[in-house]
């Protein structure tokens, strides 16, 4: 997916904010998953945990790569 090499300032933000959203996800969803009973939920609010990491890696990947090349 093609996007620009530095990012505006209200890009930044949102993918500032995304993060935050991402990481108060994974929290939650890791509370839930340590409460539940049944494994099969257990394993729903495990995987969603895996995704929202993959998410917020690729959000730092995307802030660290525009922090070093807007320097």
């Amino acid at each position: 997916m093609p996007y620009q090499n530095s990012l505006s300032t209200k890009e930044r933000s949102y993918l500032d904010d995304s993060l935050q959203m991402e990481n108060l996800c994974i929290t939650k969803c890791s509370i839930y998953a340590e409460q539940c009973q049944q494994p099969e939920l257990k394993s729903f609010f495990s995987d969603h945990i895996k995704a929202k990491r993959q998410h917020a890696n690729e959000i730092k990947r995307l802030l660290g790569l525009s922090s070093t090349q807007m320097s």
